[in-house]
């Protein structure tokens, strides 16, 4: 049990087989479940049951097994010839059937040969009937033939089956007979405790699995189609499930890609309304900011221009006496604030400035009051410092029409 196991590797760790027989005249089914384990078979469990429901809930959906036919429609003999060609060894056991009709296997032991045969008829609807019931059979025996490929592990003289005692010389069937109530035993066949309902069904699972060579039959293709079919349906069944697999993988990486762009695009989205509404507010601060500079140009030149005159006219009337420190036009109103208009006072100029002569400072101011575009001037304030020096502030108020 311990050669390659490929064969078995096929359907998987788990190989199921059924023994179908009759007890009192009503099917019985016995079923052993043998695993793979690191290339050795060691048995899982096993059932016995006469309902068919039962027998399917004991096997998994799209498990293939292996069927033990040992009712009363199988006939076995023993036979002695020296040919081993299973169809006329048929034709030698029961030579009153037209053999085309009939399934047949035969075990070659020196002279001595057992022959099972059944009625294909019969078998066909058997297999047709697990069919339907959606129990896979991918291989099947006939009778107690199949005990051929686990002799070689049996120490024992006899083995009783579900229902016969077959008899064994130097690892050989002896002989088969068939027995109404079988004496429950266990076996131990190559360090497994095998029960004598199971012999059968462990034997056939070892017979496909070591893929032996003693017994021959006449519906080798029959069980060709069997494995084809299973074949087929297996790989349905697997081409459907990566199907379906890869299609949920294809889909769900193409959710995430799309979910991941999506996250990237509405965040790309998010900061162009951004930068749109900053552009906007760009925009409009440069018009702002624009105007106010077209306005302080046209002030300053304006103002530039006239400016410049007022102060041309003032510093030729000024008496060589007076010392000027400050002329502002247009001086403010108000502290310059941010966001705030620039309040000034239009039409006046502040002079402030130092006197060392006060006659000549009066004869100037008078001389300011005779410029056509003073208005006034008023004195804001005179102060001696020393008896030689004063400082002024006056206050030159401007025509109207000198606006601009």
């Amino acid at each position: 049990m311990t050669q390659d196991l490929n064969s078995f590797l096929k359907y998987g760790n788990r190989f199921y087989s059924v023994e179908q027989t009759q007890v009192n005249g009503e099917n019985k089914y016995y079923g052993i479940v043998l695993k793979k384990k690191k290339k050795l078979l060691d048995i899982e469990r096993s059932f016995e049951t006469s309902d068919f429901k039962t027998l399917k809930t004991n096997i998994p959906k799209g498990k293939p097994i292996i069927l033990v036919i040992n009712t009363d429609s199988v006939l076995t003999k023993k036979i002695q010839g020296k040919t081993y060609d299973a169809s006329k060894l048929a034709h030698l056991a029961f030579p009153n059937i037209k053999i085309e009709d009939f399934y047949f296997e035969s075990v070659s032991q020196d002279t001595n040969h057992f022959v099972s045969i059944c009625r294909k008829s019969y078998v066909d609807e058997l297999l047709k009937d697990y069919a339907s019931k959606q129990i896979t059979v991918i291989d099947f025996t006939l009778g107690s033939l199949i005990c051929s490929s686990i002799l070689g592990f049996v120490a024992n003289d006899e083995i009783n089956t579900s229902n016969s005692l077959i008899s064994i010389q130097n690892s050989q069937i002896a002989d088969i007979s068939l027995v109404r109530e079988a004496k429950e035993t266990t076996y131990n066949i190559n360090g497994l405790d095998i029960k004598n309902n199971n012999v059968l069904g462990f034997a056939a699972v070892i017979n496909l699995v070591l893929k032996g060579e003693q017994i021959q039959t006449n519906f080798s293709a029959t069980k060709t189609q069997l494995n084809e079919a299973f074949k087929q349906k297996q790989f349905t069944s697997q081409f459907l499930k990566i199907g379906l697999s890869s299609l949920f993988i294809i889909l769900l990486l193409n959710f995430l890609f799309f979910n991941h762009y999506y996250n990237e695009v509405n965040a790309l989205r998010e900061t162009e309304q951004i930068l749109e509404s900053s552009k906007a507010n760009m925009v409009s601060l440069n018009e702002k900011v624009q105007k106010m500079e077209k306005m302080v140009d046209d002030v300053l030149k304006s103002n530039a221009s006239k400016s410049s005159f007022f102060v041309d006219v003032i510093i030729n009337t000024l008496p060589e006496s007076l010392l000027l420190k400050e002329l502002n036009y247009q001086p403010l109103l108000k502290k310059i604030k941010a966001h705030k208009a620039i309040e000034n006072h239009k039409n006046q100029i502040l002079i402030s400035g130092q006197s060392n002569n006060s006659i000549e400072f009066s004869q100037w101011i008078s001389q300011l009051e005779d410029i056509k575009w003073i208005q006034s001037v008023e004195i804001l304030s005179f102060e001696d410092h020393t008896k030689s020096s004063s400082t002024f502030t006056i206050k030159l108020n401007m025509r109207d029409d000198t606006e601009d």
